[in-house]
């Protein structure tokens, strides 16, 4: 074998062998950088869920209340029965405001209906 074709053989392997290294360390370092972002993901996670918590109890009925109850300046109350407007009606009227059950036109038809169309 002479030199020259020596020489060909080790540059080749010589620059094969580099371009499989560099692959390597592209390889670990995208891997590094994925598990650096999938860190930073998680700690975001964290945070949005501790403030979704923060939100919903600030949002929540119950601060509400006692922020609009507690507060100095304010004359507000919850209702009383001293506070509530009695109107006085007839039998007639209230025989019209109350729902009627409804009633079906033959106990039979029960049974047909299983045999129709299902709501």
């Amino acid at each position: 074998m002479s030199l020259k074709v020596y020489f060909k053989i080790a540059s080749f392997v010589t620059i094969i062998a580099l371009l499989y290294i560099h692959m390597q360390m592209k390889i670990f370092e995208l891997s590094y950088n994925g598990k650096d972002k999938e860190k930073i993901i998680r700690e975001l996670n964290d945070s949005n869920g501790a403030l979704d918590h923060q939100i919903l109890t600030l949002e929540s009925a119950n601060n509400l209340g006692n922020k609009l109850l507690d507060d100095t300046g304010n004359s507000l109350q919850f209702m009383d029965n001293m506070r509530v407007m009695k109107v006085m009606t007839s039998a007639r009227v209230m025989q019209r405001l109350t729902p009627r059950p409804k009633v079906d036109a033959a106990p039979g038809w029960n049974v047909l209906s299983v045999l129709g169309a299902q709501q």
